[in-house]
């Protein structure tokens, strides 16, 4: 055999044995800080109210219709504002939507996240806004905390939807992020 043909079948060799090798995970940590999930029962979360205007604290999204605006403020709902004067907006109402961070609007319908769930709201006359429709559980939410290397105690979906989390020590915390 020439000498070309067998350095490349012992460079083809080591290429083969070097793509074996997986090194191992590090270990999760044993000390630092540790989650705890906060829960909030199902039936709170799914519930939309109309209230009195809220100051605006978080915004998210804008979205125009007509002469009015909807600005999501982000994880709590919707500000509805009156902008037929723009140098004198009025703010009418915020929709309370738990865990609302994304809104879009087709026609007269404005959809919004609702932690789990898609919920359509009539916004064809922004003084009298109201839910048309749910849809349960369409949406994931992450069943662990932001922070990475960390350890925290493991979601229990049976006990409601993680809302937060807190920095608390964990007796033999099982999940690891």
């Amino acid at each position: 055999m020439n000498r070309p043909f067998l350095l490349f079948v012992l460079f083809l060799l080591c290429l083969g044995f070097d793509s074996c090798y997986r090194p191992a995970a590090p270990s999760p940590p044993t000390t630092g800080d540790t989650y705890r999930p906060v829960y909030a029962a199902y039936a709170d979360i799914r519930t939309v109210q109309v209230l009195a205007p809220q100051p605006l604290k978080n915004a998210g999204k804008i979205y125009v219709k007509d002469k009015y605006l909807f600005i999501n403020e982000a994880g709590n709902g919707i500000h509805v504002i009156d902008n037929r004067n723009p140098a004198q907006p009025v703010t009418l109402a915020f929709l309370s939507i738990p865990g609302n961070h994304e809104i879009a609007v087709k026609d007269s319908i404005l959809y919004a996240d609702n932690f789990l769930d898609l919920v359509a709201i009539n916004i064809a006359n922004p003084r009298n806004v109201r839910v048309v429709k749910r849809v349960e559980n369409v949406f994931e939410y992450p069943a662990y905390p932001l922070v990475t290397n960390v350890r925290f105690e493991c979601v229990d979906r049976d006990r409601g939807v993680v809302v937060r989390w807190e920095k608390a020590p964990v007796e033999n915390p099982q999940c690891y992020r």
